[in-house]
């Protein structure tokens, strides 16, 4: 038992990628089919490899071990040469289900060994989690199976070798995780894709997890399916909320509000924490649409003071 005053404040931050993943950490990677989720895997794991940053955060770099069940060897092959990736000599490793009709943990614990003590490997992909055998019995729906059988089976294979594993997943009808509610309440974080519907180039990365603020990143595809940062994007790609908080904002000019408030004022179709959360990760996207926004925080209250004045347009 130790005292507050007794701890190290000057802890090493061990990230994995910085305000995104820590190290042994449990990840799910979540979308629609075909949107893309093995294509920025494969990228993430570049950026891991190669010690670059992953879409504007530092990373850690690492070996990486990628275990897919619904690729082979010679697909994924494929799949990098469509992305235009290059990998440093002995640090991108790949099991496949080999013909089989899954991939058992009784095969690839070895490799994990060989992995994380013989190359310092720190980081696993599990391409997807269906099909990977993991020597337990479950029900993708219960939540007693997914949060006490599952998940805690995946976690102990972070700390028995030292790793942090992100899993793909499917999204259901409703846009909401496949299964068990409990794959986002056990996770330490999930990244879920969301393609635009008039353009399926234009992805937004949302972000939620125990460690780290919540982040909402703008993505296009390129013609090679590489996924890119964008800066600016157009008023179908802005949330509706913010849409209409921008339209106000151009007719008052100068105001200040609470999120109650606003929400209430301007119907919006959100809740005061919610619309708290948005605000906050899209304030240098509203000030490029002309509304700058400033907190004013008052005891209890969290106040905003608002300014708008017309954008202008770089390109003109």
């Amino acid at each position: 038992m130790k005292a507050l005053e007794e701890i190290n404040t000057n802890i090493k931050k061990d990230n994995i990628i910085d305000n995104i993943m820590k190290s042994k950490g449990l990840y799910c990677l979540v979308s629609n089919a075909k949107v893309g989720k093995s294509m920025l895997a494969l990228q993430l794991s570049n950026s891991l490899t190669c010690g670059k940053q992953f879409l504007g955060h530092d990373t850690m770099p690492s070996p990486v071990l990628y275990i897919s069940t619904e690729s082979d060897s010679g697909q994924i092959m494929e799949r990098i040469k469509t992305l235009g990736l290059t990998f440093p000599k002995d640090s991108f490793f790949i099991i496949d289900r080999d013909g089989k009709g899954e991939v058992s943990i009784f095969d690839f614990e070895v490799d994990l060994l060989e992995f994380s003590k013989y190359k310092n490997g720190r980081f696993v992909i599990i391409d997807m989690l269906k099909d990977t055998n993991l020597g337990i019995d479950y029900d993708i729906n219960s939540y007693q199976d997914v949060g006490q059988k599952l998940l805690p089976k995946l976690r102990s294979i972070c700390e028995k070798y030292n790793v942090t594993i992100l899993f793909t997943h499917h999204l259901n009808k409703r846009g909401t995780t496949l299964g068990s509610t409990a794959f986002d309440a056990v996770v330490d974080g999930k990244l879920t894709l969301i393609e635009n519907k008039n353009d399926k180039s234009l992805v937004r990365l949302n972000i939620i997890n125990r460690d780290f603020s919540e982040l909402n990143i703008q993505l296009k595809k390129s013609n090679n399916q590489i996924f890119n940062v964008i800066n600016s994007v157009e008023d179908d790609e802005i949330d509706y909320n913010l849409i209409q908080l921008i339209k106000y904002a151009s007719n008052q000019k100068d105001f200040e509000f609470t999120c109650t408030d606003i929400i209430n004022k301007l119907n919006l179709i959100t809740t005061p924490k919610r619309f708290g959360r948005l605000l906050n990760s899209n304030l240098d996207l509203l000030k490029k649409e002309g509304l700058i926004i400033t907190k004013d925080r008052q005891g209890n209250s969290r106040n905003y003071i608002a300014h708008y004045e017309e954008p202008i347009d770089e390109n003109e």
